[in-house]
């Protein structure tokens, strides 16, 4: 069995060869769309206990929403499939389809269908559909000498976050400045989002003055990217809608560094 999720995933389009060319981003681009799918498991996403069944329901719509605003794009519709516990009642039942309609009201999304099933535990899960009318944003576009930068709230949290706030729409308008690299959603931990960016992009990244358990954390749905110098007056306008740092740069090299440090990244293991 692969040690980690990233040794099944890249197994697996290895072995598919051209069956899965452009794979390997927060999205999928596929023709005029941006695909990407996800689930929500309870007792490893969300627990009822911890969280109302509309809290669980709306971080995963959310965190859908998140991987097509990391490729500059903005969800347009999405396929639905749930499993109910069959321990759960028709309150919940009935909270989860009232949540599932108002979120995808709120943001302009389509619900174009799905699947429904009973099982011993609830599972979410979320095919979403995005679009883009300006560059697509992908993870192999960093480049040595670029600022590294952070949108979005991260709480340190490491899978405790119940509510997510994601900087939905900040994608599209990264996507119209000239000058942007490499983006990515923080959901595993930005540690981890650093690393796939070093990796695909063949840079070594520093970051200055963050905590080690913020970068370690996992479930904050925040946006890394990197940008040109000359992006920098840009973005900064974009400071008046969104939380976004400078955080660090890019570099000739490899590798993760925190103040000077290279740091062992421990983001969030499905199969442990």
């Amino acid at each position: 069995m692969p040690n980690s999720e990233f040794e099944f995933i890249n197994g697996l389009l290895s072995k598919a060869g051209s069956l899965a060319k452009g794979a390997g981003d927060d999205a999928f681009v596929f023709g005029k769309y941006l695909i990407s799918a996800d689930m929500s498991v309870e007792g490893t996403h969300f627990r009822l206990d911890l969280s109302t069944p509309s809290q669980a329901v709306e971080k995963c719509l959310l965190s859908n929403f998140s991987d097509i605003n990391a490729m500059g794009g903005t969800s347009c519709a999405i396929l639905f499939s749930v499993c109910m516990n069959k321990t759960w009642s028709k309150k919940i039942r009935d909270e989860i389809a009232e949540t599932t309609v108002n979120v995808c009201k709120k943001h302009n999304v389509r619900i174009l269908g799905g699947d429904t099933t009973g099982g011993s535990s609830g599972v979410f899960s979320i095919t979403v559909f995005g679009n883009a009318k300006g560059k697509i944003l992908l993870r192999n576009a960093a480049k040595a000498g670029d600022d590294v930068w952070l949108a979005g709230s991260p709480s340190g949290s490491d899978m405790g976050t119940i509510t997510v706030n994601p900087p939905l729409n900040l994608g599209k308008e990264l996507a119209k400045i000239k000058g942007i690299g490499a983006c990515i959603d923080t959901s595993d931990s930005i540690a981890e989002s650093l690393q796939h960016i070093s990796e695909k992009s063949k840079v070594r990244l520093e970051v200055e003055k963050m905590e080690k358990a913020i970068l370690q954390s996992a479930e904050d749905f925040c946006l890394l990217f990197t940008a040109r110098e000359s992006a920098r007056g840009s973005i900064l306008k974009l400071t008046k809608k969104f939380p976004i740092s400078k955080i660090g740069k890019a570099k000739k090299g490899s590798g993760i560094f925190l103040s000077g440090k290279k740091i062992e990244v421990k983001g969030w293991q499905h199969f442990e």
